[in-house]
């Protein structure tokens, strides 16, 4: 099944999505919603049609433990709870970080350490993306 899904795009995408959310964050005041914190790192085709759980390369919470950028990833990337918090990280490795590691190369590290340094460069947000082309330089997102 999950060759069909690479047959299915032989490029597996065309630009970058960095999603964003602001669920399960709290606000320092009533008056401003909450702060918005990485969701993920994505390759698209379309705003609608993206590659997904491209390999089977196991995700590794010991090696993310292990990058210079960990104490940021738990800043800006994290779910409700520290156990949501590192399914959100299993998951978007599994359905998103091994498409993009298989057009760049990128080790499970780089992919989370790429996702950091893109939402540094835009932060701070009030939007649920930002696009970037294929070099990561920022672009529209598709309609």
């Amino acid at each position: 099944m999950k060759l069909l899904t690479l047959l299915a795009f032989p490029q597996l995408y065309t630009y970058y999505k960095l999603a964003i959310q602001n669920w399960c964050s709290t606000s320092t005041s009533s008056s401003h919603s909450p702060p918005y914190k990485i969701h993920g790192l994505w390759g698209d085709l379309t705003s609608t049609t993206y590659p997904s759980y491209c390999s089977h390369i196991p995700f590794n919470q010991t090696e993310l433990e292990n990058s210079p950028q960990y104490p940021q990833f738990l800043k800006y990337w994290y779910d409700c709870t520290p156990e949501e918090t590192q399914h959100l990280y299993e998951h978007e490795w599994s359905k998103h970080g091994t498409c993009i590691q298989l057009q760049t190369n990128f080790t499970q590290n780089e992919y989370f350490e790429k996702a950091l340094e893109l939402y540094m460069q835009v932060e701070p947000l009030s939007t649920d993306a930002v696009c970037f082309d294929l070099e990561f330089k920022k672009i529209d997102c598709p309609p």
